[in-house]
């Protein structure tokens, strides 16, 4: 079953779609509580000019796939048996 899950394209167009959610919210948040509101330029001076935005990036990619396989695969996993 699992197999059948991860080979579908609905499958992965959910782990996009979630991926990519939990990205710009978890972001958002993580800034306002860092940062305490808009602050742009701590923002930038922090993260992108001291050489940190590699990290930062992949950091995002990488929690924003696992969370949207997890979060994926019990979608479909649902849909499918209460389909049966």
């Amino acid at each position: 079953m699992i197999a059948d899950i991860i080979s579908s394209k609905r499958y992965w167009i959910t782990v996009c779609f979630v991926g990519v959610g939990f990205v710009l919210i978890f972001s958002i948040i993580e800034h306002l509580m860092q940062y305490g509101g808009i602050a742009f330029d701590s923002f930038l001076k922090e993260k992108i000019e001291n050489g940190k935005w590699i990290r930062y990036v992949l950091s995002r990619l990488a929690g924003g796939l696992l969370y949207g396989m997890i979060m994926g695969y019990y979608f479909e996993l649902k849909k499918r048996k209460s389909n049966q």
